[in-house]
């Protein structure tokens, strides 16, 4: 189920490949496999953190509307 504990876990997991990411660096030769799965899982977990962000806020946004209509 997509919650709010579900958001701040993936955005936990962003912030950590962000910074390994960027610890790593690009002149790194020896661990480019490693930077390479690094950035594409960080750029993954970004793009599902705003899919499912903009999906809790459409679901509260409609249950907001049937609360009000008088349900």
């Amino acid at each position: 189920m997509i919650n709010r504990k579900t958001l701040i876990g993936l955005a936990v997991v962003t912030a950590v490949l962000f910074v390994a990411a960027g610890a790593i660096g690009e002149d790194n030769d020896v661990l480019w496999i490693v930077d390479d799965i690094v950035f594409w899982g960080f750029i993954g977990c970004a793009l599902a953190l705003v899919v499912l962000s903009v999906t809790v806020l459409v679901r509260a946004l409609t249950r907001s509307r049937t609360r009000s209509d008088g349900v």
